[in-house]
């Protein structure tokens, strides 16, 4: 199996040579990702991560966490912790390290400190290197199939090739690869080869300038160039792929968009013969489907795409074996996504499939809208889409467990096609208030809904998470530094966690994601921390979360910390009982495990 590792020297000083770029606004910066993290080190892959915008302008966004540690005290140090009047360290430090919780912030503080000395280190591998080791809980925004770096694509083509089992090539006009290669085209390239750099910079950001073509078009037209060898018959590779990285940036859980499903959308053709779907014909058209003869298989392969999918990586990764990867320990549960641009029935059949599977297939959590928000069909489609995920929502009610999780707002006004304009299309609103969105992914432009102030509000009442990309949101939307709305999510207290998005196509990580957010946004240790452990508190691995609030960290009775143990350590039979009920409880345990093991070797 390929190994990745972070770029050293060159890479960084890349990075930090970045400091006051635009982020690619038309005037020869890159739109490239910050940082180019992870390169295949069989497949020789260039480590010139080009002019990368991470630092964008340097400003700290001032929105902070105030009372994010302080708060934690306030439960996790117990009516036995001695009282202190100069803060938790002291506490601690007063206190001979008695109370395992005050021990445990004292570390945490020495690990925030670390970091921010490390922010203006001149060593620019330092900073990289200990936001890679940082404990990370869960990436739950990625799209498999964008998540693979284009040589590795490139590595399974020229594999596959070899072996006579595809044939591949690419076609010397497009640079996409193909299976037809009878004319036009080239062999696929092996690193060296001088079509090697141009394959990786046509099927992502890698070195990418703004001009005659956007970053937005670039990185939407990047998908058709290798979906030749994207699709559910390399699931598996891609899911140990992405395992691996996990792994390799100290991250423990995954929520991938894994399958879109042509049969369901068919049949949702083929049963429908009423002309336009009427939000008032979804009852009638619901039932049909489920009683048409055909549509089991519409739900079968979902299941068959998730159980291949596992088995192949686990195979992949050894991990029946006696000598398994270390990637085995990552976890992940999946969704389903919908390209947003399809036709109003298939669509529908589509949800419907994945309401139906979730019933059965408890690794199935959640169903996502893809594609480009902004599009013409996207966008004259929105409304009756969140009508369809708003009747299923009701319809499915106490009998699947399927979650709803949606892209909403990854909006800018430059983008927007003549005539319609962020505040009057409100995408966000209607994920939450019509469509029951539980998570958000991205969110960029809630400031530009109609009355924000009451948008953002709902969201914290409804307990609304938003999955911020960094990158991503630089390179399509061009919105990065005071322009982006993570600050103003954290002011008003609304549940944020960083997300990937899709790190193959924009040369990052969760890593990269972590540097952006130090970098660009100002975000420090302690906020970083909360981000991660939100992550997992809003994942929709199945039970209860062992936190009652993220924001107080106030735990379920059964592990709340004594004098003697907190958080991540070994747990007490109450709790140990408590946590193997709870798939979430215990990535949880585990998240804490590894940040006391981190923090205490600061």
């Amino acid at each position: 199996m390929r190994t990745w590792s972070l770029l050293g020297a060159t890479l960084f000083a890349l990075l930090a040579g970045c400091e006051g770029a635009d982020d690619g606004a038309g005037d020869g910066t890159p739109l490239d990702a910050a940082p180019d993290s992870a390169v295949e080190s069989d497949a020789g892959a260039d480590s010139d991560a080009g002019g990368d915008a991470a630092a964008e302008d340097g400003s700290e966004n001032e929105a902070s966490a105030d009372g994010e540690s302080e708060a934690s005290t306030e439960d996790a140090a117990s009516d036995d912790a001695p009282d202190s009047e100069t803060g938790p360290e002291a506490s601690a430090s007063d206190a001979g390290c008695k109370n395992a919780t005050l021990c445990a912030l004292a570390d945490e503080q020495r690990a925030a400190d670390r970091m921010e000395a490390l922010v203006n280190d001149p060593d620019p591998t330092a900073l990289p290197q200990f936001l890679t080791a940082v404990p990370k809980g869960g990436d739950l925004h990625m799209h498999l199939s964008g998540a693979i770096y284009a040589e590795t694509y490139m590595e399974w083509a020229r594999a596959e090739t070899l072996a006579g089992t595809t044939k591949y090539c690419i076609n010397n006009s497009s640079l996409a690869l193909a299976t037809s290669c009878s004319s036009g085209v080239s062999p696929v390239p092996s690193p060296g080869d001088a079509l090697f750099d141009q394959v990786v910079r046509a099927w992502s950001m890698k070195d990418f300038v703004p001009g005659a073509e956007t970053g937005h078009d670039h990185f939407f037209a990047t998908f058709g160039k290798y979906g030749a060898i994207s699709g559910s018959a390399h699931h598996d590779d891609c899911l140990a792929d992405v395992m691996e990285r996990a792994e390799s940036e100290n991250q423990i859980y995954l929520e991938p968009m894994l399958f879109s499903n042509s049969t369901a959308s068919s049949k949702g053709s083929d049963v429908w013969q009423g002309g336009t779907l009427t939000t008032a014909a979804l009852p009638g058209f619901h039932a049909a489907l489920l009683a048409d003869a055909g549509w089991p298989a519409s739900v079968n392969a979902i299941l068959n795409d998730i159980q291949k999918a596992e088995t192949g990586a686990r195979q992949i990764l050894g991990c029946g074996g006696s000598n398994p990867s270390p990637a085995c320990r990552v976890q992940f549960r999946f969704m389903v996504y919908i390209s947003r641009s399809g036709g109003g029935p298939g669509v529908f059949a589509q949800m419907v499939a994945a309401f139906e599977a979730a019933k059965v297939e408890p690794r199935l959590v959640a169903l996502n809208l893809v594609g480009p928000e902004d599009g013409t069909a996207a966008l004259n489609a929105y409304d009756r889409q969140m009508e369809m995920l708003g009747y299923l929502h009701g319809a499915y009610a106490g009998s699947s467990p399927l979650h709803i999780s949606l892209h909403a707002g990854e909006l800018a006004p430059k983008y927007m096609p003549s005539g319609y304009t962020i505040s009057g299309v409100n995408h966000i609103r209607k994920a939450v208030q019509i469509a029951h969105a539980e998570r958000i992914g991205h969110g960029v432009d809630v400031l530009g809904e109609t009355d924000p102030d009451a948008l953002l509000a709902e969201m914290k009442q409804r307990d609304v998470m938003v999955e911020i990309g960094l990158s991503s949101n630089i390179q399509i939307l061009e919105v990065s530094g005071d322009a982006h709305p993570l600050g103003r999510y954290i002011q008003e207290e609304i549940p944020v966690a960083l997300m990937t998005d899709d790190q193959g196509v924009s040369r990052s990580s969760m890593a990269g994601e972590y540097y952006r957010a130090v970098m660009a946004q100002g975000l420090d240790y302690k906020q970083l921390k909360k981000l991660a452990r939100t992550s997992l508190h809003k994942s929709f691995a199945q039970g209860q979360s062992l936190f009652t609030s993220i924001d107080s960290l106030k735990s379920v009775p059964e592990c709340s910390p004594t004098v003697a143990t907190t958080y991540g350590d070994p747990p007490t039979p109450a709790c140990k009982l408590f946590l193997d009920a709870s798939p979430r409880a215990s990535l949880q345990w585990e998240l804490e495990r590894r940040f006391r093991e981190f923090e205490a070797a600061q």
